[in-house]
């Protein structure tokens, strides 16, 4: 029994043996891909690519990204920042669905390039994120008391010309 099992151990070595040196002498099947090009479809989603000029700055498709690659920053003068995580971002091109703007938010046929390190995957992106928010909200509470305070200056604009009359 132990020398059969033998044999068909030798059998499959030999013939694994021999498919191996027969492919030595094949066409690969691979391409060599650092030195060349991979085919790219017509319909490939790669890189996401943004107009600032174009922009309206909406924000829908941070609203629509699924896993939250995009995030816009505000200043306090209002200005508005994009902000990308390549990534983070899954490549589904539901942000450029939901762009009102054509060409604002567009989908490149660059492929993106893989991050290596497991740190260069977030790599600060949720202390962005979270700054990002914290920017908004900081220039929403600014601009409700600015608003409160012109409120206040018109009420006492008006109590003064009630007096007055």
């Amino acid at each position: 029994m132990p020398f059969m099992y033998i044999k068909m151990i030798k059998y499959f070595t030999m013939k694994t043996f021999f498919k191996a040196i027969l492919n030595l002498f094949k066409k690969p099947v691979t391409i060599k891909y650092p030195f060349e090009q991979t085919f790219i479809p017509d319909d490939y989603r790669g890189m996401i690519g943004f107009n600032e000029n174009l922009c309206i700055w909406c924000r829908r498709c941070e609203m629509a990204c699924p896993p939250g690659a995009i995030v816009f920053s505000q200043a306090m003068d209002g200005k508005q920042t994009y902000h990308f995580n390549r990534a983070v971002c899954i490549y589904c091109s539901e942000c450029v669905r939901a762009c009102p703007k054509e060409g604002a938010i567009f989908q490149t046929n660059v492929p993106a390039k893989c991050a290596l390190k497991e740190e260069n995957i977030n790599n600060g992106w949720n202390i962005l994120y979270g700054e990002a928010l914290m920017s908004r909200a900081a220039y929403a509470a600014e601009k409700k008391r600015l608003a409160a305070e012109k409120a206040a200056a018109i009420k006492t604009e008006m109590e003064k010309k009630e007096a007055k009359s």
